[in-house]
């Protein structure tokens, strides 16, 4: 796969979230944006709630499951796989554990719901990780990108 940043093409992977932010501020403005948007509390029914270290994936006409989420991302990222033409999508809450299989198994699963949809891109949306002085986001980041199936 090819990786595309902000509608550019990356010769490597960014090794860190400085890089990421220093080569792409838009990413920045666009983390201070989501964290401006008030929290909101959602009612069981339709909703498919991950934990940490789980993962979840659905197509986008499940009768059952109109909201896929996550929450409480300190030093953990949720991790969103999506296919941009079927709407299949997978999300997953990890923490550093199992990293490598996780992102490789969102991205077979999101492949496999989206079979029959020629046109589309696997999108790779990345939420959580806070600086920590001990770096375990910083590595969970590096940990993520790394994985071959993303590029």
């Amino acid at each position: 796969m090819v990786l595309v940043l902000n509608g550019v093409i990356q010769d490597e992977r960014p090794i860190n979230t400085h890089a990421l932010f220093l080569e792409h501020p838009v990413y920045r403005e666009t983390a201070t944006q989501l964290l401006s948007i008030p929290t909101k509390t959602v009612g069981a029914p339709g909703l498919l709630y991950v934990c940490q270290r789980e993962m979840a994936a659905v197509a986008p006409h499940d009768r059952n499951v109109n909201i896929i989420g996550s929450d409480d991302a300190t030093t953990c990222i949720i991790v969103v796989v999506r296919h941009s033409g079927s709407g299949a999508i997978a999300l997953a809450h990890l923490d550093g554990n199992g990293t490598d299989e996780a992102v490789s198994a969102m991205v077979a699963r999101v492949q496999e719901l989206a079979f029959g949809y020629p046109e589309g891109r696997i999108e790779l949306q990345l939420i959580g990780g806070f600086s920590d002085p001990q770096g375990y986001a910083e590595d969970l980041f590096s940990n993520i990108m790394r994985v071959r199936q993303i590029v």
